[in-house]
C-alpha cells in the first residue's frame, strides 16, 4: 500500500510539471528599422539597405543569431546579406536588388530562434519617354537652373513669343539664385534675349528665388514676382514694357519665414488678380505639413489676407506650386511637387484642377516621378505648364536634380502632350507607393539650406 501511494504521488508530480499552466518563454521580436517601403526603378537596387533588429522580451538586443532573407518566390530579386548573424546591437542588414517586375515586392526575414519580420518595396518603370533635357545658359556659366515659369507674349511684341524665367542654382548655391530671363520660339530651346543682362535683379541681402512671370494686356507689360528670403519672406515685383528694361523692384507682400513660398500669380481681368503660395510655417520644407494659401487683388500690387485652399494629396503635402488659368475650360490648373512630413526632398509632381481657385481636386497619379530622365533622376521640383486652346496640347517645363558624387545638380526639362494624354496619365491607378514618413535613404537629403 505504501509503495502504491508513493508511485501515485510521483505520478501527480509529473503531471503537474507538464501542466499547461507553465507559460512558454516569450518569443524574441524582430522588426524592420530601416529601408521599408522604398521605391526604385525595375531592375535596380534599393537605395537603402534593409535593416532589422532582434530584441528579447525585455527589449535587449540579441547578438549572434542567424538571419535568413527570402524574397517572394515568384520573383527573381537578389538579396545579399551583409552578415550571417545579428551584431552586438541585435542588428542585421542586406542589399535588395529588384528584378524586372513592376509593382509590389516583398521580403521575409526570419531568425534561428523563430522571429519573423517583413519588408516591402515598389518597382516602377521609367514611365515617360517624351521628357527632353532643356539646357539653358545661366549667367554664372553652370547651366544649372530651377523654378521655371512660362509666359506667351502677344504678336505685337518683338522677337520670339515665348519667355521663360528661372533661377540658377549650381549645386545648391542660393547666392546665385536670382531671376533670369530666357526667350524661345517653340518652348524647347531657350536663349538670353537680346539686350538683356541676367540676372534681372540682385539681392541687397539674403537671396532671391521662386520667380513667376505673366503678361498684363491692359498695361502692355511683363510682370515678374519673386521671393526675397532674409529673416522673413517678402514678395517683390518688377515690370517691363519691352522685355529688356525693368522697373525698380517694389515689395508687395511679406510674411515670416517660410510662410509665403513659391508665389504664383494669375490675372483674370484688370481688377481680378489671384496669388497662391505655400505656407510651411517657420520650419520651412522640413515641416510636418504645409498649406496652400490664396490672396486676392484688384491691381496685382495690394493684396488681401490669405485664405486657406483645400488642396491636399494622399502621399504628401504641396510644395512649390504653379497655377494657370485655362480660360477656354473655365478651370485653374496647378502643378506642384509633394513633400512628406518632415522631409524636403520631393520625388513626384502632382496635378490638380479648380473652378474657383480655393477648392481643388487632385488626381490619383503623379504627372511625373523622379527617375524619368538622367537630369531628373533624384528630385522633381517646381514646374510650369501652358495649354494651347487651338491644338489642345499641354506643354510642361520641369525642374529637378540628379545626385552626382553626393552633390545635387539642378536641371530643366520639358514635355508636350495632348490634354487627353495628360488627364489619362493623372487618372491612372497609383503606380507609386504612398508614404507618410520621410524616406530613409543613405543619400544626402535636401534641407532648408539646400532646397531652392
Amino acid at each position: 500500500m505504501a509503495r502504491w501511494l508513493l508511485l501515485a504521488s510521483a505520478t501527480v508530480v509529473v503531471v503537474l510539471a507538464c501542466s499547461d499552466d507553465v507559460a512558454a518563454p516569450p518569443r524574441p521580436q524582430l522588426e524592420v528599422t530601416d529601408g521599408d517601403a522604398q521605391r526604385a526603378i525595375v531592375g535596380s537596387a534599393l537605395p537603402t539597405d534593409i535593416m532589422v533588429q532582434l530584441l528579447d522580451a525585455r527589449e535587449r538586443p540579441l547578438s549572434g543569431v542567424a538571419v535568413t532573407w527570402q524574397g517572394a518566390p515568384e520573383l527573381a530579386d537578389v538579396i545579399t546579406p551583409q552578415s550571417p548573424v545579428t551584431d552586438n546591437a541585435g542588428r542585421a542588414r542586406a542589399h535588395w536588388q529588384l528584378d524586372g517586375t513592376p509593382g509590389a515586392h516583398t521580403l521575409t526575414v526570419t531568425t534561428a530562434n523563430g522571429a519573423t519580420a517583413h519588408a516591402t518595396a515598389w518597382a516602377y518603370v521609367r514611365p515617360f519617354a517624351n521628357v527632353h533635357a532643356m539646357p539653358v545658359m545661366t549667367y554664372d556659366g553652370s547651366g544649372q537652373a530651377v523654378h521655371p515659369d512660362f509666359v506667351l507674349l502677344p504678336p505685337a511684341w518683338a522677337g520670339d513669343p515665348f519667355r521663360l524665367v528661372a533661377t540658377p542654382y549650381p549645386e545648391g548655391n542660393a547666392t546665385l539664385e536670382n531671376p533670369s530671363l530666357f526667350t524661345g520660339s517653340d518652348g524647347s530651346d531657350w536663349t538670353v534675349p537680346q539686350r538683356v543682362s541676367n540676372p534681372l535683379v540682385r539681392p541687397d541681402a539674403g537671396y532671391l528665388s521662386d520667380p513667376d512671370i505673366l503678361y498684363d494686356p491692359d498695361a502692355g507689360e511683363l510682370r515678374i514676382y519673386y521671393r526675397e528670403v532674409t529673416t522673413k519672406n517678402e514678395i517683390w515685383l518688377i515690370r517691363s514694357t519691352n522685355g529688356t528694361s525693368w522697373s525698380v523692384p517694389v515689395p508687395i507682400v511679406q510674411a515670416p519665414n517660410h510662410e509665403i513660398v513659391s508665389p504664383t500669380v494669375v490675372r483674370r481681368s484688370a481688377n481680378d488678380w489671384l496669388m497662391w503660395s505655400v505656407n510651411s510655417g517657420p520650419i520651412g520644407c522640413g515641416a510636418q505639413r504645409t498649406t496652400v494659401e490664396l490672396r486676392r487683388s484688384t491691381d496685382g500690387i495690394s493684396w488681401t489676407n490669405p485664405e486657406t485652399a483645400t488642396l491636399s494629396d494622399p502621399d504628401g503635402f504641396p510644395w512649390h506650386i504653379d497655377v494657370e488659368w485655362i480660360a477656354s475650360l473655365g478651370q485653374y490648373w496647378a502643378v506642384y511637387p509633394v513633400k512628406v512630413a518632415g522631409g524636403c526632398t520631393t520625388d513626384r509632381l502632382r496635378f490638380a484642377t479648380s473652378t474657383d481657385g480655393l477648392h481643388w481636386q487632385s488626381y490619383p497619379s503623379p504627372v511625373l516621378t523622379k527617375g524619368v530622365s538622367e537630369q531628373l533622376n533624384d528630385v522633381i521640383y517646381r514646374s510650369s505648364l501652358a495649354y494651347d486652346d487651338v491644338t489642345g496640347e499641354v506643354t510642361l517645363w520641369y525642374s529637378g536634380a540628379r545626385l552626382d558624387h553626393s552633390v545635387y545638380t539642378w536641371h530643366l526639362a520639358w514635355e508636350r502632350m495632348p490634354r487627353t494624354d495628360l488627364f489619362a496619365r493623372v487618372n491612372q491607378a497609383p503606380t507609386t507607393m504612398l508614404r507618410t514618413q520621410p524616406a530613409q535613404t543613405n543619400v544626402p537629403q535636401l534641407t532648408n539650406e539646400t532646397a531652392p
